[in-house]
């Protein structure tokens, strides 16, 4: 039986895709961003893999790792699918923002009761933001007491790519609605002679600019505030399709580090030293439209031709004389020259390219 059941998962994954398939699977990626279980570039590359897949197999593997969406059109409460509580996905699965903000409640609680000091508390938390699966915050719970019951312990179901391909391939059957995104109650069904709307699963667009221009600094600022609640760095280096920033983490001696590609990811697992005298840098007091305009004179300002900024660093340098900016400028043939700004957009040091 069980080869049989193999056979039939091998057969449903080979069918070719329909456009309410790929639709159906980037409703589904929609959802899963929306809660906070795939970061902004995994949500675009999943998305633009979607839109080209040739089978329901391959939009299976897109969504295997993936709680199923929080909600569902169509059909009175009693008929809607009822979503799976987190302990019973496997421990790969992504985590989303509410098992993320559990688990942190449930550190709050044992700190608060002895199981933790403080400094145990505070590096456990930030894991626990950052944590990608169900199985990462089971294992930050894992010893101690009145752990929540989500996501401990989750269970494995072998059959689980299957019964994803079988809900992609009966995609029929739900063309009557289409899931939507909301915080509390689904959408209305949808009559079953009304016409499926396709653009309403249409992936979701997050432009993101040039990082090293002012529309990419004023984005990454603001995407950072409201990631980590404030704009504190030690550091912040601005490319042109990434950036990275380094924030104090724990009890104020560690650093960690991280990249940004339209939303925040760490880099790696263990925390750095942070130095006795390092200060925390403000990007709030960056005077965003005086930076635009020395980014824009930046090739003038240290005299190379055709010069163009490849990145600039926000940081505390004591060869730059304190907090500042720092501007980098180079052109096609390796001329280059770098300045530094004030945070109000003074040039306080400039290093021109000599010729």
């Amino acid at each position: 039986m069980a080869g049989s059941g193999q056979r039939r998962a091998a057969v449903d994954s080979a069918l070719r895709a329909r456009d309410i398939d790929r639709a159906q699977a980037s409703t589904v990626l929609d959802a899963a961003y929306a809660e906070g279980q795939l970061g902004a570039q995994e949500y675009h590359d999943r998305v633009s893999s979607a839109n080209g897949a040739r089978t329901l197999g391959e939009l299976a593997r897109l969504v295997a790792d993936l709680q199923s969406p929080a909600v569902f059109g169509g059909g009175t409460a009693a008929e809607r699918p009822r979503r799976r509580a987190p302990e019973r996905y496997p421990a790969g699965t992504r985590a989303r923002s509410a098992d993320r903000a559990e688990t942190v409640a449930a550190l709050d609680t044992a700190h608060a009761d002895g199981q933790l000091d403080a400094d145990e508390h505070a590096v456990m938390v930030e894991l626990a933001t950052e944590a990608r699966t169900l199985g990462d915050l089971s294992t930050l719970v894992a010893d101690l007491q009145q752990r929540p019951s989500a996501p401990s312990k989750p269970r494995v179901h072998p059959d689980r790519t299957r019964l994803v391909v079988i809900a992609l391939a009966t995609a029929t059957a739900l063309a009557g609605f289409v899931w939507t995104v909301r915080d509390d109650e689904p959408a209305p069904a949808a009559s079953a002679t009304e016409t499926v709307d396709y653009d309403a699963a249409a992936p979701l667009v997050i432009p993101t600019p040039m990082l090293n221009t002012l529309a990419g600094f004023v984005q990454f600022r603001d995407d950072y505030r409201a990631g980590f609640g404030d704009t504190l760095v030690d550091e912040a280096v601005m490319h042109d399709e990434h950036a990275s920033a380094v924030r104090r983490a724990g009890n104020g001696n560690s650093t960690a580090d991280y990249t940004y590609r339209g939303g925040f990811a760490r880099t790696g697992s263990q925390l750095g030293s942070r130095e006795r005298d390092a200060v925390d840098i403000d990007l709030a007091q960056v005077n965003a439209e005086a930076l635009g305009a020395a980014l824009a004179q930046a090739a003038a300002i240290v005299r190379v031709p055709d010069g163009a900024v490849t990145h600039f660093r926000i940081a505390d340098d004591s060869w730059a004389g304190g907090p500042g900016i720092t501007v980098f400028v180079q052109n096609d043939v390796a001329q280059s020259g770098h300045f530094v700004l004030s945070f109000a957009g003074d040039v306080l040091k400039t290093y021109p390219y000599r010729g």
